[in-house]
């Protein structure tokens, strides 16, 4: 339901009070004016607002992630990640990332994320999305990552040589789920003991089974593109 106007609201409060009379309301009146009320949805400023947060799952923020920054390739003026109305906006440079509070072994990962048009033309922007991320931060960090890159939408990578990984991935599916830059594209990585699997607008692309590495910290990256990220939301499965 669209948010009604304030003075729409009040006006209606004040109809259903005082009815056609100048009469001042019975408490009779006041209790149905109030459950009438009641019943529209009236604005909250939250995130949960905004976006439709399933059951199981918990809203992150800017707030919930720390940064880690590698060398700027050119000088830096704004903040790489910043957020505004829900959505958590990316410069691209410096190369990095943000990785969450909380480590976490089985869970589900879902998020909208796109390329925003600019003047200076990309068909292949670059962002990444990663998982069981161990050890010190660095570029790259020792972890698994599910990638963002537009021509390699929801592939399942190594992003250190210290892992292998033995993965299945479907080009065929990701090129008929794909949307174009510049619009929204959801992701949704399910991590069970170390195997993940990636479903890309509501179709499985890839999954790799299981590695050495089966808990860690989740993160997103800053690759050199902007990005935009939101609704990111995550639930722990049990273990």
């Amino acid at each position: 339901m669209k948010y009604l106007p304030t003075f729409f609201i009040l006006s209606s409060v004040a109809f259903l009070i005082n009815g056609c009379s100048g009469d001042s309301p019975t408490e009779k009146q006041k209790e149905e004016a109030a459950k009438d009320v009641s019943a529209i949805d009236l604005p909250e400023k939250t995130l949960e607002s905004l976006f439709e947060v399933e059951k199981g799952y918990t809203l992150l923020t800017l707030k919930d992630f720390k940064e880690f920054q590698g060398k700027a390739a050119k000088s830096v003026e704004e903040p790489t990640w910043t957020e505004k109305g829900g959505v958590i906006s990316c410069t691209g440079n410096p190369k990095g990332y943000l990785y969450s509070l909380k480590s976490y072994s089985n869970f589900s990962v879902r998020l909208e994320y796109r390329f925003p048009e600019t003047g200076q033309k990309n068909d292949n922007p670059n962002t990444g999305f990663l998982f069981y991320i161990t050890g010190e931060n660095r570029i790259w960090p020792k972890c698994l990552e599910v990638q963002g890159k537009f021509a390699e939408m929801a592939h399942i990578k190594s992003n250190s040589k210290e892992i292998t990984l033995e993965v299945t991935d479907n080009q065929e599916a990701r090129e008929m789920a794909r949307k174009p830059v510049g619009e929204w594209n959801s992701i949704e990585v399910i991590s069970k003991d170390g195997a993940l699997t990636s479903v890309l607008n509501g179709t499985p692309i890839a999954s790799c089974k299981p590695s050495e590495l089966k808990a860690g910290y989740f993160g997103i990256q800053s690759e050199g593109d902007a990005v935009e990220f939101r609704n990111i939301r995550i639930q722990k499965l049990t273990d």
